[in-house]
């Protein structure tokens, strides 16, 4: 079924805050997973809204894998901002003829309509993308609130779409992908925890995501720290 108002405001308002919950998570703070708050209250927001699946995944979250702050921040940069796990749709779905620019501008289409834009960063981030979520749901909500009927069905129709042709189509593969590696063992459980309430979500508005094919490996084509030369022409090389 398609939330509709059978759905209520106050739990559209609980999704959102998941969604804004997970991109802290999963974004460049990494003080986020230890501090303990912001994963309570993901955890107390997803029982309220009986999301039991979800929780399981979060569950195997344990504070004793986690390494110092140092560290934790210096994985997030080697793994995620470094692209050894590229937290990016466009690097996480099927190459086309067209490349990922119309993948790009169909999202930033999206976050436009909203009022929304990403800064310093492509529009596709995993974090830019469940922040758009928490928007639009928490949009959907204050329509219903209101009474206002065509901005609630403007506000389905997009989440739908962005539903079924962007975040629900890539994130189980970027999730396996960081489930692969070792050092990503602190995240693991969070992402995993967003793919499966993205796949909750895809049943509660009616869509089936439009996955592809392709499945690549984690440090897909990357190469380790001491292959890697940083050119400035034909007058140096720093290795």
């Amino acid at each position: 079924m398609i939330i509709t108002r059978q759905s209520t405001d106050r739990e559209l308002a609980g999704r959102g805050v998941v969604f804004a919950l997970l991109a802290q998570l999963l974004g460049e703070d990494t003080g986020k997973l230890a501090d303990g708050e912001t994963l309570g209250a993901l955890r107390h927001v997803l029982e309220t809204l009986g999301e039991d699946e979800s929780l399981v995944a979060l569950d195997r979250y344990s504070d004793d894998q986690l390494p110092d702050a140092e560290t934790l921040a210096g994985r997030w940069v080697r793994w995620f901002d470094h692209g050894r796990v590229s937290p990016y749709e466009g690097s996480n779905v099927p190459a086309t003829a067209g490349g990922i620019t119309p993948r790009l501008a169909d999202v930033a289409g999206f976050y436009k309509a909203f009022g929304m834009s990403v800064s310093g960063d492509r529009p596709d981030h995993v974090v830019a993308e469940l922040e758009f979520m928490s928007l639009v749901t928490l949009a959907q909500a204050d329509a219903i609130a209101r009474g206002d009927v065509d901005g609630t069905e403007i506000c389905v129709g997009i989440a739908r779409a962005f539903v079924r042709d962007h975040i629900g189509c890539w994130l189980d593969g970027w999730v396996a992908r960081v489930g692969e590696v070792e050092a990503l063992r602190p995240w693991w459980p969070v992402a995993a925890t967003a793919a499966l309430f993205v796949r909750s979500e895809a049943r509660l508005r009616n869509v089936v995501p439009l996955h592809g094919s392709t499945m690549l490996t984690a440090d897909n084509d990357v190469l380790d720290d001491d292959d890697v030369v940083f050119s400035c022409g034909d007058e140096c090389q720093v290795p």
